[in-house]
């Protein structure tokens, strides 16, 4: 963004060199993959965004084709959905680009308590206008706000929506939100897309024109409050999978893979291409039903987090990409207590553990190998790095007498199963992060709150913390109910908890992309062209 600078000769002609290149290139078909939310798990599949683009902006503007695959999910907050709602709509606040759990500003610059934290006043920015033309006021977004919260995948994931009463305007650009209770996690529980109007249109970067069965196409918004972008248009298609986007990656047919494997990454990276790795606030684990047996022992859930080296897991299987993961707390949130001890690789004291819980080792039964208990575990079919650490976890957990079988479904038997409890375990790679509202619609009691925990996990002292981070505003407070939460839920684990996982995005470099180590796909309406480079080889 902004203007160009005094031009060298030997810059017009490197400029002409390219021009003459992308010429040669155009007629080239472009296509990439999806990024999606899995049901109730949110598994994070692929989104591939790739540019087809001229050095001479003015004439032939940027534009950015996206992929996403064919199995992708459907609806308005799952795959495509979701994807456009990235680049067309936005929260009165956002969270992504934070790392430490905090609401930012987004539509609303700012807001308070008041009434002892039954009141919260936001005040909007005023220069907001969404795509129809319509100006953000408060009484837009009240109304907006209003249509939200009756929506109830909104509420099933933003519990604080349901401690609202009443939302109403104060003057033009302050909007007041009554609460029936303290409701601390309202703020960061505000990101979720606004939209107006009967086709609930955004205030995004990007405005959608077309919507199909082959896709979807956006043109770039000029009335955008932060500026009009410099990618003219983004178009949106069907991609078969995601191997063959980072390989069509290499042969220069799509310009950026936005999810490429561990295994892949030393091969893409070359002299043409960047990469952009980040840190996600996901995690995979593997969640019990704390319903059934083995799992009713916290001992037995206990032994088998000893009983992992996630180190070893993340050298071996993700090639150093991700972090360990001992608990479903965010641990780079402000509240976090770094100085709580997570478990250790131990598998002496996992063996002590069971055998604490009567789980001795018996003999082989026909096929079966020598075990002191077995259990089945869920995987979604076609997920292949999962099934890799579900390998490596299988093999850890042999070593101290468990055996873990597995039984690959379809994704949407997979999700179905969940919701109806049907399964002994499950892996997964579910959101986390960035602040204990998501951790708290999985892990909260299930007879006290309607949430997402339909594996059972019942726990009184976690429960009665989850409702201070939930209640209190009062930052000493909510540290030490952090601190006293992490220490339950090591001492009673509801899942296996294995490792933050880390994504990595690659982009031809012919695009300029600030590298601030959050996730490039929200800054694409920033990317300008890199015109210091010489031209990717045609050969």
């Amino acid at each position: 963004m902004g203007c160009r600078g005094h031009v060298s000769s030997g810059e017009e002609e490197l400029r002409d060199r390219s021009r003459a290149s992308a010429r040669r290139s155009s007629s080239i078909k472009r296509r990439t993959p999806l990024w999606f939310w899995c049901g109730v798990v949110f598994f994070s599949g692929a989104v591939s965004c790739q540019t087809t683009t001229q050095n001479d902006a003015a004439s032939q503007p940027l534009v950015l084709t996206i992929g996403f695959p064919e199995a992708g999910a459907a609806g308005a907050e799952l795959g495509l959905g979701q994807l456009l709602n990235v680049f067309t709509q936005e929260g009165l606040t956002q969270v992504n680009l934070g790392v430490d759990g905090r609401a930012v500003p987004r539509l609303a610059e700012g807001w308070s308590w008041e009434a002892g934290g039954l009141r919260l006043r936001l005040r909007l920015r005023g220069d907001v206008v969404f795509h129809d033309g319509t100006k953000l006021t408060a009484s837009v977004a009240a109304e907006a706000l209003k249509r939200a919260i009756e929506r109830p995948a909104n509420r099933a994931l933003y519990p604080s929506l349901s401690d609202i009463i009443d939302v109403r305007p104060d003057t033009d650009l302050e909007l007041v939100v009554e609460l029936s209770r303290p409701s601390a996690l309202l703020p960061e529980e505000l990101d979720f897309p606004l939209g107006t109007g009967p086709d609930n249109v955004g205030t995004g970067a990007f405005r959608l024109v077309r919507q199909d069965s082959d896709g979807a196409v956006l043109e770039r918004f000029d009335r955008y409050y932060l500026g009009a972008p410099r990618i003219r248009q983004i178009v949106i298609k069907p991609f078969d999978t995601l191997r063959t986007t980072w390989t069509s990656l290499l042969r220069s047919e799509v310009d950026m893979s936005t999810d490429v494997p561990p295994e892949a990454l030393e091969f893409v990276q070359s002299d043409d291409i960047q990469t952009i790795s980040f840190p996600r606030n996901y995690q995979f684990l593997i969640a019990f039903n704390s319903r059934k047996p083995p799992f009713t022992s916290a001992l037995v859930r206990r032994a088998l987090n000893s009983a992992v080296d996630r180190n070893r897991l993340i050298a071996s299987v993700l090639r150093n990409g991700g972090q360990p993961a001992t608990g479903p707390l965010w641990p780079q949130h402000w509240a976090y207590d770094a100085s709580v001890q997570p478990y250790g690789f131990d598998p002496r004291g996992a063996l002590s553990l069971l055998e604490s819980a009567g789980f001795r080792l018996s003999a082989a039964t026909g096929s079966l190998p020598p075990a002191r208990l077995r259990f089945v575990c869920l995987l979604a079919d076609n997920f292949s790095l999962q099934e890799r650490i579900g390998l490596e976890v299988q093999k850890q957990l042999y070593d101290v007498g468990v055996d873990m079988q597995f039984e690959v479904v379809p994704i949407e038997e997979y999700n179905l199963r969940i919701r109806s409890g049907q399964f002994d375990a499950v892996l997964m790679d579910s959101i986390s992060g960035p602040t204990f509202g998501r951790p708290f619609i999985f892990w909260r009691s299930a007879r006290e709150f309607k949430g997402l925990n339909m594996f059972g996990y019942e726990n009184p002292d976690a429960e009665r913390l989850f409702q201070i981070l939930r209640t209190s505003t009062n930052e000493a407070a909510v540290r030490s109910a952090v601190s006293r939460l992490q220490r339950t839920l090591l001492e009673d684990p509801p899942a296996l908890f294995l490792v933050w996982n880390q994504r990595t995005r690659a982009v031809s470099r012919r695009f300029r992309i600030e590298n601030s180590g959050r996730d490039p796909l929200f800054t694409i309406w920033q990317w300008t062209e890199n015109t210091d480079r010489q031209p990717l080889s045609t050969q």
